[in-house]
């Protein structure tokens, strides 16, 4: 065999070799980018969610302000006040 034949032969080896190193890394940095994509549609889907929440709190806040009638539902909703010749009727049901 000619060097130049050996020399060949060994870049080439030496090129495989680099290049199954390279792509084993670069595999495990794409499963990084796959996890991290999850996680950050994970954390937008949460956002919307968060968002929607706040929405309908600021929606009700300024029905508590500016709303007699919702004040007066959510009060008798939340703290079971009636008026003077009302009476109220509380069920409880047992979930067996």
């Amino acid at each position: 065999m000619s060097t130049t034949r050996i020399l060949n032969f060994f870049f080439l080896i030496v090129f495989l070799l680099a290049s199954v190193f390279a792509l084993s890394h670069l595999d495990g940095r794409y499963d990084k980018l796959v996890a991290t994509r999850e996680a950050e549609l994970t954390a937008k889907s949460q956002l919307a969610e968060l968002e929607a929440k706040i929405e309908a709190k600021k929606t009700s806040l300024a029905r508590l302000n500016h709303d007699p009638e919702y004040v007066e539902r959510i009060i008798r909703q939340k703290l079971n006040y009636a008026k003077a010749e009302e009476t109220v009727f509380k069920f409880e049901f047992d979930d067996r």
